[in-house]
């Protein structure tokens, strides 16, 4: 057990709202084909001067406000990206730290684990507050919408720009990160693959392997590590009240839902309305659940995520007592 607190969330997306229908017209696809095929009605695009640093500092002061923490008081932020944040050098978490206006005062760095990295970060975050480091912030931000485009429709239609955040601090007895299993099957590191830019050629997330062998390979990945989280803590998944997964698609979510055999009423879907999101998409579920009012003191919540690499990783979250 990692004694810690989640003390606040914030989530946000870019400011313009992007229909499946406008994307599928772009690739000559039907669009009531296409949301019955993706499971997405909507996705944001970044607009003017959005970018991942705007996005990340947005969720990031929804969370600081909701837990009570002023900026100058974080001792570390972990930005979390999939897409590889603003610029090479510096870590665009250096920038944020400017947009929320600190400097000085705590470290920040940035984190690629592909759609698994907010777990990645989580556990980081945790491990620093149970230490002693705290609080420390996680926020996890892509700008899909620079990395895809018509030219390769698979990623084209369902990926979008989102951000989401959480603030950790120090807990009490019997609550925080019970447990977490994070691995990675480099076997599979050709299955979703986004190259570096080049003068001939821009930077595209492509999916290079057939739909079904990376849901297969997806699932398989998301239920090992489950199992072992499970049992590590000798829990089962009725002990779980939420589960919050990483969410592709639509089609996807609920295949993983299935084959965990868990009731579709103890996850808060997202994906319909905010497209794939990268590791900004299960804290963006996360944060609209702590936001809902559902989560009860006690409760336990299952994190899951599964993303290229082949990443993938679960852990168990028990809410504190009031």
């Amino acid at each position: 057990m990692l004694t810690v607190r989640i003390l606040g969330t914030g989530a946000a997306t870019g400011r313009r709202a992007v229909p499946t229908a406008e994307v599928a017209e772009r690739i000559g696809m039907d669009p009531a084909e296409a949301v019955a095929r993706t499971g997405i009605e909507q996705r944001y695009f970044v607009e003017g001067d959005q970018d991942v640093m705007t996005l990340a500092a947005d969720a990031l002061r929804q969370a600081l406000d909701r837990a009570g923490v002023e900026p100058s008081a974080l001792a570390r932020v972990i930005l979390v990206s999939s897409t590889g944040g603003d610029v090479r050098i510096p870590a665009t978490a250096n920038r944020v730290l400017g947009a929320l206006g600190i400097g000085r005062t705590c470290d920040a760095f940035d984190v690629n684990n592909a759609c698994t990295g907010f777990l990645t970060g989580f556990d980081l975050a945790a491990r620093s507050v149970a230490t002693g480091l705290g609080p420390v912030a996680v926020v996890a931000a892509e700008r899909f919408s620079d990395c895809i485009g018509p030219d390769r429709p698979r990623s084209f239609l369902v990926m979008g720009d989102a951000a989401a955040a959480i603030v950790v601090g120090p807990g009490r007895a019997g609550e925080g990160v019970e447990h977490a299993v994070l691995r990675n099957a480099a076997d599979f590191y050709q299955g979703i693959v986004m190259e570096h830019a080049t003068p001939e050629a821009p930077s595209r997330v492509e999916f290079r392997e057939a739909n079904r062998l990376i849901a297969t390979t997806a699932i398989g990945g998301v239920k090992a590590a489950v199992e072992q989280a499970l049992a590590e803590v000798k829990l089962t998944l009725d002990d779980m009240d939420w589960i919050v997964p990483h969410q592709p698609n639509g089609r996807l979510l609920a295949a993983m839902i299935d084959a965990l055999g868990v009731p579709p009423a103890r996850v808060v879907p997202v994906v319909h309305e905010i497209g794939s999101v990268g590791a900004a998409s299960a804290p963006f579920s996360l944060d609209r659940l702590m936001a809902s009012g559902r989560v009860k003191p006690g409760q336990r919540i299952l994190l899951v995520a599964v993303g290229a690499g082949m990443s993938y990783g679960a852990m168990v979250y028990r809410v504190g007592e009031e």
